[in-house]
């Protein structure tokens, strides 16, 4: 019997990008062991444990799974407001706005500025009311890496703004 993580596993496998999710975590002496399930696009289904590698590998938790990045359990004033279930639903009744290829943008969590990048804009019934989906890279000292969390967030020109801006710009 397995658990579901929450977290995404992107690496290389057999000369081809492959994503799958991770079932289980086990840590061992010196290695972290991570059981999923691999060569999903060949007859039958295998799981298989692998070494985690930062190098080689890049892990993504979804939005819609809750799981809070460890910078984001730290709030603080001024921080971009995450969207709950149902919330703000009058934006996604009308237009929307695709950025490709994503937009470069930095988002305030935890009092401190990420890297991330919009993929999305939800124009509300006024300009000044939206909601953006943005791919947000946080540090994750449990995993001493990068994690790629996926997120809905009010927009807020205040909290989210192009990385090289020194004062905050709309998007």
């Amino acid at each position: 019997m397995t658990s579901r993580t929450g977290l995404w596993l992107e690496l290389l496998w057999d000369g081809q990008r492959e994503r799958t999710e991770i079932l289980e975590v086990l840590d061992l002496p010196g290695h972290r062991a991570l059981l999923t399930i691999v060569n999903t696009r060949r007859p039958g289904i295998r799981m298989a444990w692998v070494y985690w590698d930062p190098d080689g590998m890049r892990l993504i938790n979804e939005w819609h799974r809750g799981a809070s990045a460890t910078a984001e359990t730290e709030q603080d004033e001024g921080d971009a407001h995450r969207i709950g279930v149902g919330e703000m639903s009058d934006c996604f009744t009308g237009d929307w706005t695709t950025f490709q290829p994503h937009r470069d943008v930095e988002v305030r969590a935890g009092g401190r500025w990420h890297r991330g990048q919009l993929l999305c804009r939800y124009h509300g019934p006024t300009e000044d009311r939206a909601v953006v989906t943005v791919e947000v890279l946080f540090w994750e000292p449990d995993w001493q890496t990068m994690v790629t969390y996926k997120r809905m967030y009010r927009w807020d020109a205040q909290a989210i703004r192009s990385p090289d801006a020194d004062q905050p710009k709309p998007i």
